[in-house]
């Protein structure tokens, strides 16, 4: 779970929802700050970030910004980027 970034994060964010996660490498990779996700240092934590995003009116806007950085992919473009890099490693590799 390190490593990896769910599916899941990509779905909610275009269904402009707000999204609470920990900082696990992968996703910080991915979304960074300012994406819409929001970060917590423990699972533990979640509850009580999204109680206090509501209660401030914050949870809207962190929607409307996750919604927006992932309008900036699409399945084509992600595709397109996947067979680059299997390209790229096929062509690595023939030539070593």
């Amino acid at each position: 779970m390190q490593d990896i970034v769910p599916i899941k994060l990509y779905e909610s964010m275009a269904m402009w929802k707000l999204v609470i996660t920990t900082r696990l490498p992968g996703v910080m990779t991915e979304f960074g700050d300012g994406s819409g996700v929001i970060y917590v240092d423990t699972p533990e934590d979640v509850l009580n970030k999204a109680i206090v995003l509501v209660r401030i009116e914050r949870a809207k806007e962190e929607g409307i910004k996750a919604r927006r950085f992932v309008e900036t992919y699409s399945g084509d473009s992600i595709t397109d980027e996947f067979e680059r890099v299997l390209e790229d490693v096929i062509t690595d590799n023939i030539y070593k």
